[in-house]
């Protein structure tokens, strides 16, 4: 557009001129031949009076007159689109210096190989800045760099410091009472190792700060000493035998946001009477509370789905008188010789139980089966002298081996239609002396007392 408008200037200048010099062959002024000096005075003279008349007025001639006008109304649109073009281009200028200073914020700046509309219209395109490759060189090696954890020693501690955290591996002090620290060398202890206080010959209480999150395997194993341990809020996760064989352990809280119970987490605990459950717990592992003879749970949490194997086997204190309304799974002898239950209620949520599961449970004395299990599993309930009668849900199809021998005080059952299959001794020792069964059922001379009336449906 700034080449139109030289060009309609230049034409301008052009055209004017020739109209200038027609005007003056018109006049004679060019072109006329010599004459006298007499004549050529009076003509000047003449000439020059009417000029000067001319300008005396303000006007031009027509012709001359109307050429300006005529270059005045192109002059205005050519500067207009010559304004526009300019303020178009510094526009463009502008958007370039902004995409190159900001092109890192942005989308991703162009290289060499980069696909652009406009590669060919600017060079930039093809030339690469040694700063910026440079400063893109040391990002890249500063966000990929990891720092190493390092191990170190105090003189209570072994641990290893990490860039954001801290995980104490061992105490190697011999205090008897410990607060352990929330924070070493700056940073949060937030990770308790596996055997990081196992095997104490001096603790006796033991208090973990609220960063702690994790506790590791057997950290306070075979702790002989220790009666007290304060669990932190923050606590989620408790790893397998963590006070396995604590025998002095005498009370725990575990606090919400713990799910799981691990393996042998209590187990032969011996000493432990208190113990209060988070409301957030789902499983119990396998000898989680074996053989805490002492421990007095009155209630089992709300949230708990599966009691696995030997998981409160010999707990003949736990008198519990709550059941969860969610419990799916009892694992083999997960109740075994706990004497004190007098209530058993099993959910309509209940899938599976396994052998054993509330074997000489002497004080049930009330037990309730809800719709929804098939299998009463071999010596589930046997030597369960206390229950006095038992009325099985529909959902019952099977009743396996001595799930009732020697439940001496069962003077009244009743099997619902659907139960296909009684196994052998399954109420052996029991007190009833008539039963009904469905005619297809399947059923040993010995699955009921000696002596029993059978009537089918």
């Amino acid at each position: 557009m700034e080449k139109l408008f030289w060009g309609m200037v230049g034409g301008c200048t052009v055209a004017f001129a020739i109209l200038l010099g027609m005007y003056l062959n018109k006049t004679g002024v060019i072109g006329a031949e010599p004459e006298t000096s007499t004549e050529i005075v009076s003509e000047i003279e003449t000439e020059t009076e009417t000029e000067g008349e001319m300008l005396a007025e303000g006007e031009l001639p027509s012709d001359i007159q109307s050429f300006i006008e005529d270059s005045q109304d192109n002059y205005a649109p050519a500067m207009k689109v010559f304004e526009d073009e300019s303020s178009a281009a510094a526009s463009r200028e502008a958007a370039e210096v902004q995409r190159t200073t900001t092109g890192t914020s942005g989308s991703d700046p162009k290289t060499n190989g980069s696909v652009d509309g406009d590669r060919n219209g600017s060079h930039d395109y093809f030339l690469e800045d040694p700063a910026e490759e440079e400063s893109e060189s040391e990002s890249e090696e500063s966000s990929t760099e990891v720092v190493k954890p390092e191990e170190k020693k105090t003189s209570e501690y072994e641990y290893t410091l990490y860039q954001d955290h801290v995980v104490l591996k061992k105490y190697v002090g011999s205090a008897a009472t410990l607060d352990v620290p929330d924070t070493i060398d700056g940073q949060p202890v937030t990770e308790i190792s596996d055997s990081a206080f196992a095997s104490s010959k001096t603790l006796v209480r033991v208090s973990l700060p609220d960063t702690v999150e994790k506790l590791g395997k057997n950290v306070f194993k075979s702790s002989e000493l220790l009666v007290d341990v304060t669990l932190p809020d923050r606590l989620t996760e408790m790893g397998e035998g963590v006070f396995d064989s604590c025998t002095k352990l005498a009370r725990i809280t575990i606090p919400d946001g713990v799910t799981r119970i691990g393996k042998k987490a209590f187990n032969e605990c011996t000493n432990l009477k208190t113990v209060k459950l988070s409301n957030d717990i789902e499983t119990i592992e396998e000898q989680a509370f074996n053989n805490c003879g002492r421990m007095e749970m009155t209630k089992l949490p709300s949230s708990l789905r599966r009691v696995e194997k030997e998981a409160f086997t010999g707990c003949v204190a736990m008198a519990l008188t709550k059941w969860p309304n969610e419990l799916e799974f009892i694992g083999e002898s997960a109740f075994e010789g706990c004497t004190a239950i007098e209530n058993v209620r099993l959910p309509g949520t209940m899938q599976t139980m396994i052998e054993n599961a509330f074997m000489g449970c002497t004080g049930i004395k009330t037990l309730e089966i809800r719709s929804g299990i098939e299998a009463i599993p071999e010596a589930a309930f046997s030597g369960c002298t206390g229950i006095t009668e038992v009325t099985f849900p529909k959902s019952v199809i099977s009743i396996g081996d001595s799930a009732f021998t020697g439940c001496t005080a069962l003077a009244n059952v009743s099997i619902p239609k659907n139960t296909l299959s009684i196994g052998s001794s399954a109420f052996a020792g029991a007190v009833f002396k008539e039963v009904t069964v469905n005619s297809k059922c399947s059923y040993q001379t010995n699955s009921f007392p000696e002596g029993t009336k059978i009537e089918n449906y």
